[in-house]
């Protein structure tokens, strides 16, 4: 059983992996040509109305979806009952988010979000109705279907969102194109479903308290979840306004984006797979290392990567109005790097059941960051919150541990931070690498400059990754053979 489940996690790991690195792609495509065309303060607004958007996808389903992954059986009934309280609650998001929308608005200093926000909002709806078909599709491993609907729905986004900007609509380009992508996208997504899932009449309240009960803590997490994640920006954007939003933004897509998209391939995937395992804690345990590793191995060298180029890479994307962003970048490369180790967790709290510990530690985090990065704007404006972020997660990294991994893995804490340390080795040394080039290449061009560090940092990492990690490395490759025979 456990050869097949890695056989499987492997194989749903490229599907997942060539969705995202597709949808980053786009997602660079689209900042960079909507940057040519929006100034930053357009940007800020929209950064600002995805902000909303997302705080109601984060609530939309009560909490209660990973649930259905966790427990190995669902009552259909029960299932088709989540459903129709999960369009409820949008509805009711929807509808309450449109009378907020005059404090919103003011909060921001923006009040073009008021006439945005009828629109935009329709994204979150139509999301959350397809939000049980992607959960009933990651329960059965079906993460190519998913990752067919996050393409399609990314390239419409992209084409739809150019085209209305290179036209002149403005922040409507993004608005327009964003739904578009969305529409599309879970249209794809409900009819990949339904041959596996479809919501019926018959419901049942019976046995619907165990989800209750998961869905609170796990939407006390969301909630709190969010406020960390995005604090900076909400921060930022009541603060310092829309302008000072819309620099941080393409600071944080170019480098918060990566190291989530990587996170997300894991931790969706490994999910499901855990919850089939829970009962094997030394499986378990050996799993999560081992992801740790796969996790720091690879954004390592990316986050080093794009803070040492970052002077090189911006004034050939993006025009001059966007330079101020290149020390936002470096900075929150460290911060990206740092929060990225203890990411893999969340799948592993919630296949075990401990959406619990999860709520509290957010919960606590939300507090604590909360003053950290007001006081950060208030000193040293968007610098201040980037230096905030650093400090604080570099201070929180032992407790994490203690607090969040411990109580589910066990001791020793050695292993955990020997598999952090050794992985981060070759990026490490490829930073070396790359900071010498940069360094004594002065002569050279930017654009050849940029070339040569890219390469050296290439074979550099390569070549110490296939020395310190070839364990596994090879795993990695006899998993390719093995899926390329099958």
């Amino acid at each position: 059983m456990l050869k097949q489940l890695k056989k499987e996690a492997f194989n749903n790991m490229k599907w997942t992996g060539f969705s995202s690195t597709y949808v980053s792609v786009f997602q660079l495509i689209n900042t960079v040509v909507l940057a040519f065309f929006l100034d930053p303060s357009e940007i800020g607004t929209m950064s600002a109305m995805l902000l909303v958007i997302w705080f109601t996808q984060y609530i939309a389903d009560g909490g209660m979806s990973p649930a259905i992954i966790h427990y190995e059986k669902n009552d259909p009934r029960i299932l088709n009952l989540l459903f129709y309280i999960n369009i409820f609650i949008a509805l009711v998001l929807y509808i309450v988010s449109l009378i907020l929308a005059g404090p919103i608005s003011e909060v921001f200093e923006e009040p073009r979000m008021i006439e945005y926000m009828p629109i935009a909002l329709i994204s979150m709806f139509v999301t959350s109705s397809g939000n049980q078909f992607k959960v009933i599709l990651m329960k059965l491993l079906r993460f190519d279907l998913i990752a067919r609907q996050e393409i399609i729905g990314m390239t419409v986004n992209s084409i739809v969102s150019i085209s209305l900007a290179w036209h002149g609509y403005g922040v409507w380009s993004m608005f327009i194109g964003h739904v578009s992508g969305v529409i599309v996208g879970n249209i794809i997504l409900i009819s990949s479903a339904l041959r596996f899932w479809r919501p019926g009449l018959q419901l049942t309240a019976n046995g619907l308290m165990p989800y209750l009960r998961f869905g609170l803590f796990q939407l006390g997490e969301r909630f709190s979840l969010f406020m960390n994640t995005r604090l900076d920006q909400i921060i930022i954007g009541a603060v310092l306004g829309t302008y000072a939003l819309g620099i941080y933004t393409i600071a944080h897509n170019l480098v918060i984006s990566p190291t989530i998209r990587v996170n997300q391939i894991i931790s969706s995937v490994m999910l499901p797979v855990f919850a089939k395992v829970q009962n094997d804690l030394n499986v378990i345990r050996k799993g999560y290392l081992k992801l740790v590793k796969l996790v720091t191995l690879i954004n390592t060298p990316v986050m080093l990567g794009i803070a040492l180029t970052a002077p090189l890479f911006i004034p050939l994307l993006f025009n001059e109005k966007w330079l101020d962003s290149v020390y936002i970048i470096q900075i929150l490369a460290l911060y990206s790097l740092i929060r990225s180790t203890g990411s893999p967790a969340g799948s592993l709290q919630l296949a075990l059941g401990r959406a619990d510990l999860g709520f509290k530690w957010n919960v606590a985090l939300v507090f604590i960051s909360a003053p950290v990065l007001y006081l950060g704007a208030s000193l040293d404006g968007i610098n201040g919150v980037s230096y905030a972020l650093v400090l604080m997660h570099a201070a929180l990294f032992v407790p994490y541990w203690v607090l969040m991994i411990k109580p589910l893995i066990g001791p020793p804490a050695r292993d955990y931070f020997k598999t952090i340390s050794s992985a981060a080795l070759p990026g490490f040394i490829m930073a070396i690498a790359v900071f010498s080039v940069l360094q004594f290449g002065n002569d050279l061009s930017e654009v050849l400059l940029l070339l040569v560090s890219v390469v050296t940092g290439i074979f550099t990492f390569c070549g110490f990754a296939f020395y310190s990690e070839r364990g596994l490395i090879n795993e990695i490759i006899e998993q390719l053979k093995n899926n390329k025979i099958k």
